[in-house]
């Protein structure tokens, strides 16, 4: 009976162990009514390679546009998007800082800075508020040498 006993009590301790492991976290949301943290998430998803919220950041007609001397095409987002998480945990070796330079109610554009050793590239980020969220437009990066 004792060893009947201590069977099912291992079977239970099992049981709660098991069901504790194999249960999902919930899924964190990014708050995307506040500028700020949007352009928070879209560091951290461009520079440190935390792809956690990259479904939520952009508009569905993002581009991102390089301003350089050679002629490139716009980026849409679904390749941004498949870049973006093709770089998941691969982080720039850079400083960064971001300033919203333009906030009105319903449009305003963020600088965000990447300073490398060489170079520092600059991302200015046009957002637009749509359905109660931020949404990233459209992304127009230059580069400065240092």
């Amino acid at each position: 009976m004792k060893s009947l006993i201590k069977s099912i009590a291992l079977v239970s301790l099992f049981t709660i162990a098991s069901i504790s492991v194999f249960a999902k976290k919930p899924k964190a949301t990014l708050n995307s009514a506040v500028i700020e943290q949007v352009v928070d998430a879209y560091i951290n998803t461009t520079v440190k390679g935390n792809t956690e919220f990259v479904n939520q950041l952009f508009d569905n007609n993002f581009v991102q546009r390089f301003q350089t001397d050679h002629k490139q095409a716009a980026v849409t987002k679904a390749a941004y998007i498949k870049h973006l998480k093709s770089q998941e945990g691969i982080a720039f070796d850079c400083d960064t800082q971001f300033d919203i330079i333009e906030k009105s109610e319903h449009y305003s554009i963020a600088k965000v800075s990447l300073s490398f050793d060489t170079f520092t590239r600059i991302d200015y980020v046009s957002l637009q508020w749509e359905d109660q969220a931020w949404k990233i437009k459209e992304v127009n990066s230059v580069f400065k040498n240092n």
